[in-house]
């Protein structure tokens, strides 16, 4: 099955075509959209400025990411969820979206950095210093996450 193929089957979707024509869908969904990203970049600052060791030192990692992971984890599914129905309703105009295309890596490569090796130092129990290696990892972690941000920004400019 092409992509082709999955584009025209959402152009001929009823659902989808309720959802397209819509006036006040999209806006909605992508206020949705936003309110995941928040969630998510709001957590990823907090955990990611704390593992640095700005801020937020009389707190235990251990228990700052106890409280602030489930809201990085729902923000994220949220953004993703409503992600999924913004680009269902126009596939062909996102797909050929460098910068949607840029967004999608970086979202990729976001994910796998936390979930691979994120969680592995936050686990390590050296999550507590504010070493070089946890300055790094905080610092690669910021740059995915924001990069994700602004080329998702940038769709509508570079489409």
């Amino acid at each position: 099955m092409s992509l082709q193929h999955l584009w025209q089957m959402s152009y001929d979707s009823h659902t989808i075509d309720i959802l397209r024509n819509s006036k006040y869908a999209i806006p909605v969904i992508q206020s949705f959209h936003l309110f995941g990203i928040t969630l998510l970049l709001g957590s990823m600052v907090i955990l990611n400025l704390r593992l640095s060791g700005i801020g937020l030192r009389q707190l235990p990692m251990a228990a700052l990411s106890r409280q602030i992971w489930p809201w990085a984890i729902g923000g994220l599914l949220l953004a993703i969820a409503s992600g999924v129905l913004v680009f269902v309703p126009d596939p062909a105009r996102y797909a050929a979206n460098y910068a949607f295309r840029t967004k999608m890596v970086a979202l990729c490569v976001a994910v796998a950095f936390q979930f691979l090796i994120y969680r592995k130092v936050m686990r390590s129990g050296t999550a507590e210093s504010g070493s070089s290696r946890n300055i790094a990892v905080a610092g690669c972690s910021l740059v995915l996450w924001f990069l994700v941000g602004w080329a998702g920004r940038a769709i509508a400019f570079l489409g």
